[in-house]
């Protein structure tokens, strides 16, 4: 796939990457116009009440059946509290933001670092996910890239901003092609999704990045890190992201993996260590220990060094109030789904009763 690369004269994006490539078609300015502006937060509703499923301030809990949580936030089925190692990281950083953003649901903001991580992570999975084990050339890769940039989070940067994060994406991937390139090979799995139980009370989700096997049947797992700075190989080996894709390795393929590996991708640095430097037991104990303080709701506030840059600092308790402390962005988001919400419900309801007509006109015929 050739890459396309951004219009530097354009202001406003289309095809360029900098805004991001059309995924989806754009709704039909009448699916927009359905729900009037003014009335956004107003309920519609029909003779059978299938609308009515927004009205949840009016309705006690259990009106709307199957669309009813059924269990607590982060409680499956089976009792287990569902976790993820972003998940235990943000709740060992503070207990308060892993509140806001797990249980509450609270929007957080994209920023450029998340959606240039992203972006490379889609290109390298394009990568590998090969059915003929030859290397993609430079100008392929870059083409992944074009197909998986991300750009929620650079929507608020200057344009020449958006343009220097898509070139340094650029390079950084033209690194990793030399780097790789005449040793690529095909891996067991990229991207590969796991539920793991620990126990009966957690259950840890995931996928990892990418595990690869060597000639001995040998499992290898590898992590992208898109930061800049290069852990140690002692910080390596204390990773709980690595032990946990360690113990999903045997998980899903039913052998530990022979070693496990960081590769940060900007600056071109792969720490790998074997998996007896990996602590699997301490992981297991500290995701029962995070599981059980959900389960006690544990979420007190934690002032640390990254409060700067929390999301949810001006509704924490933590911090004094300076009078602007509401719901805000919450508030927004809650009434941008109700939109989006009605919308969709009116226009499944207008597909069941084509399909409803289509399904009678068919019955006439045979009939």
């Amino acid at each position: 796939m050739a890459q396309r690369p951004p219009s530097e004269t354009a202001a406003t994006g289309g095809d360029d990457p900098a805004d991001g490539p059309s995924r989806q078609p754009a709704a039909d300015d009448a699916d927009r116009a359905a729900v009037p502006a003014d009335d956004a937060d107003e309920v519609p509703t029909d003779p059978d009440g299938v609308l009515r499923l927004l009205d949840v301030e009016a309705a006690p809990p259990g009106t709307f059946g199957e669309l009813e949580p059924s269990t607590p936030p982060l409680i499956d089925a089976q009792g287990r509290v569902r976790l993820s190692f972003s998940r235990i990281d943000a709740y060992r950083n503070c207990p308060r933001r892993f509140r806001y953003a797990y249980i509450d649901r609270l929007p957080g903001v994209p920023g450029p670092h998340l959606s240039f991580g992203s972006s490379i992570h889609g290109a390298l999975e394009a990568f590998y996910d090969r059915k003929l084990p030859e290397a993609p050339s430079e100008e392929e890769l870059l083409g992944f890239l074009y197909d998986a940039w991300d750009p929620s989070g650079f929507r608020e940067l200057p344009r020449e901003e958006q343009l220097a994060f898509y070139r340094h994406a650029q390079d950084v991937l033209r690194r990793f092609h030399r780097r790789v390139a005449a040793a690529y090979r095909l891996p067991a799995a990229t991207e590969a999704w796991f539920e793991l139980p620990i126990g009966y009370e957690a259950v840890v989700v995931g996928s990892i990045d990418r595990v690869d096997v060597d000639d001995d049947g040998g499992f290898h797992v590898i992590d992208y890190k898109t930061n800049r700075k290069v852990k140690d190989r002692a910080r390596v080996a204390g990773s709980l992201q690595l032990a946990i894709y360690a113990l999903a390795t045997r998980h899903l393929f039913g052998a530990l993996p022979e070693t496990v590996c960081l590769d940060f991708v900007v600056p071109g640095v792969a720490i790998v260590v074997p998996l007896e430097d990996i602590d699997l037991d301490a992981a297991r104990e500290t995701i029962l220990a995070t599981a059980a303080a959900v389960r006690e709701e544990r979420f007190e506030p934690t002032p640390n060094p990254l409060c700067d840059w929390c999301d949810y600092r001006d509704i924490c308790p933590a911090w004094p109030d300076d009078g602007s402390r509401g719901l805000g962005a919450a508030a927004e988001e809650l009434r941008r789904r109700r939109r989006s919400a009605t919308r969709e419900v009116r226009e499944l309801r207008e597909l069941e009763a084509g399909v409803e007509r289509l399904a009678s006109e068919l019955r006439d015929e045979q009939g």
